[in-house]
Order: C-alpha cells, then sequence, then structure tokens
C-alpha cells in the first residue's frame, strides 16, 4: 500500500519511516492511543551508532519549540552518560541552560527489562545482534477483558539475521508489525558476507527464511544502503522475496523519496 501524508497505514498501524543506512534513521508508529518513536523519542533507542542517536538533543530541542513536555528516552546503560555529556554540551554550546537537554529523562533498558510507558502499553528489551552492543524492543498492548499482554510491534534496529534464526525474544516472531532492517540488497556472496561483518541483514536471509515470518502481520523494512536507488530497491526486495512473504512487506521509502526531490528538478507536489 503507498504511504499517505499521515504515514505508511499498515494493519491498524500508522508508520512513519526516515531511513537511510549509515546517514540517518528514525521510525515512528501511531496506534490506539501510543505514538513511539524508535531511535530519537520517546520510545527506545536501539545502539549508541552517530545514525541512530546522533539526533537526539535536536528532538529534546523541537519539543521546547512546541510547547511539548519532555520525552523520556530508553538507553542501554553505557548510553546513559555519554547522552548525558552531549546534552551537557549542546547546552553549552547554545550559551545557557535548556531545561529537557540540561536534564534529559533517561532510562536504562537491558534485554529482560518490561516498562509500562502509557495505561495499557508496556516496552521490553531483548538482545540484538549488531557490531556494538545493542537492543531490541517489543511493545505490548494490554488487553482490555483478559488483561493479557499481546506483542503488537517488534524493533531490532541495526542487526544480523540470527535474531530471527534463533529469536531473541519468544514473542518476536508473533507481533502483529515487525520493524527491521535490511541494509544489503544483493544476491552475491559478497554482500552475504559483508552483512555478517558489520552486524547487518541482507535481502536474500528473509528469502531463504521466509517460513520463519508466517506469524508475523506485517513487515517494514528500513535502513537499506544508499547505494541503492529508490527504483533498486522496490525491485530487488519484492523480486527477491517469496510472494506469501512479499505481500506483507513494506519498505521505508521516504528519505529516498524526499532526497530525489531535493537533488533533482522534480515538483514537490504533481
Amino acid at each position: 500500500m503507498a504511504p499517505s501524508h499521515f504515514g505508511y497505514p499498515i494493519g491498524d498501524f500508522f508508520v512513519y519511516g526516515w531511513s537511510i543506512s549509515g546517514n540517518e534513521t528514525a521510525i515512528g508508529v501511531k496506534t490506539r492511543g501510543l505514538f513511539a518513536l524508535f531511535d530519537v523519542g520517546i520510545a527506545p533507542s536501539c545502539h549508541g551508532h552517530i545514525d541512530h542517536i546522533g539526533a537526539i538533543c535536536q528532538h529534546m530541542r523541537k519539543r521546547v519549540l512546541n510547547n511539548i513536555g519532555p520525552a523520556t528516552y530508553y538507553l542501554l546503560p553505557h548510553l546513559i552518560e555519554p547522552v548525558k555529556a552531549l546534552c551537557r554540551a549542546y547546552s553549552e554550546l547554545h550559551g545557557c541552560e535548556m531545561g529537557q537537554i540540561s536534564e534529559p529523562k533517561l532510562v536504562e533498558m537491558i534485554p529482560g527489562s518490561r516498562i509500562q510507558i502509557e495505561s495499557k502499553w508496556w516496552v521490553e528489551g531483548f538482545q540484538t545482534d549488531h557490531v556494538v552492543q545493542s537492543l531490541g524492543y517489543i511493545l505490548f498492548c494490554q488487553d482490555f477483558k483478559t488483561t493479557e499482554l499481546i506483542p503488537e510491534i517488534a524493533y531490532t534496529g541495526d542487526t544480523r539475521f540470527s535474531v530471527f534464526s534463533l529469536p531473541a525474544h519468544p514473542n518476536l516472531l508473533q507481533v502483529k508489525l515487525l520493524i527491521t532492517e535490511s541494509t544489503y540488497l544483493d544476491a552475491d556472496n559478497r554482500s552475504r558476507e559483508n552483512s555478517q561483518k558489520y552486524g547487518h541483514i541482507c535481502i536474500t536471509d528473509f528469502a531463504i527464511n521466509s517460513r520463519l515470518f508466517r506469524d508475523v502481520g506485517a513487515i517494514f523494512l528500513m535502513h537499506f544502503s544508499d547505494r541503492y536507488s529508490l527504483q533498486m530497491i522496490k525491485d530487488r526486495v519484492y523480486c527477491s522475496l517469496p510472494e506469501d512473504l512479499a505481500e506483507k512487506v513494506y519498505c521505508s521509502l521516504t528519505a529516498k523519496k524526499a532526497l530525489k526531490v531535493e537533488h533533482s528538478a522534480e515538483p514537490l507536489m504533481p
């Protein structure tokens, strides 16, 4: 389904994806009273690489400018003090104390941590497999009648495919919406080797192991290498995957589309 002006409509969710491997990644999901912004905002950051956490102070500042209360940022323990230092540096550069930035709301998350983030929403961390210490997250919604926690959204951030072949969490492959990466889209051996070397996933991993995702409602792929054009992403993703998997896959293309307009003479609106 094509994205609307309000994000990609995927089942009960609107997904806002801005992701180019190595440059910048932020994924927002809106559903039933919740807006979770992965890798810069109110929900979790998966690891400390700059393309995933570098805009955290800018996000804090924009909330101040728009009279929005402070966000809560969920981070691995070893990232807490560096982010505090980053916030102090930004305040010093700005030339004055900046409330939300000077005293950010940072919460430690480790694999197995479960925290209530809204009245009926919980987030739980699970270990992923990247080149640095990293964490994925599952968002659970509490059923009103049974009080059971239903796995709704999973976000892996940057990871190798092992997170699925040896499921890092018992609910990871049962969610309604899985947000994960596919940095490499070539089927050659070098791409497979590089995906392992640099802690990423190749699209052929999904193709070979499509059966693993039979119980996942929808998959939102992101973090494509910047070497791939907009058309290449669409062609290689959907030509590589078997039909039963391809029909539930959506691609994060917003950043590519915006940059294509910015660097060409194409009009923004038709």
